[in-house]
């Protein structure tokens, strides 16, 4: 059974443009929609990549089937993906969701590693 997203909170880095989601079950999921930039695929690849990774024993965040209503589509103007010439609506159904990895510190949640504290200068 899928897990019902209930709010859009932003959108995160990457080519499959995924949106950082809450779910009914009160998780935070980062969601790849189905047309998303990178095609289908990418949802399956990384649904399967996922659970032959939990079978094999490593720590990977949960993944679980996100249901995205019409309705939060339709009144979110924030959820859409952006093409090279245009943008469109994200498509609702049923999407792939991450459950969301936030950081060991508390309150501090980063989607990428600063160039800084890796001791990383720009020249």
């Amino acid at each position: 059974m899928a897990v019902l997203a209930t709010q859009h909170i932003r959108a995160m880095r990457g080519g499959a443009q995924g949106h950082l989601m809450l779910g009914a079950d009160e998780h935070l999921y980062v969601v790849k929609f189905q047309n998303n930039p990178q095609a289908t695929r990418v949802l399956a690849n990384e649904f399967l990549a996922t659970k032959l990774a939990e079978a094999a024993g490593l720590s990977v965040p949960l993944c679980d089937v996100i249901e995205v209503t019409p309705w939060l589509v339709e009144t979110t103007a924030e959820l859409c993906i952006r093409l090279p010439h245009s943008s469109e609506r994200c498509r609702s159904g049923l999407q792939f969701g991450s459950r969301f990895v936030r950081g060991l510190m508390p309150g501090m949640v980063v989607d990428y590693l600063p160039e800084v504290p890796l001791g990383r200068r720009k020249t």
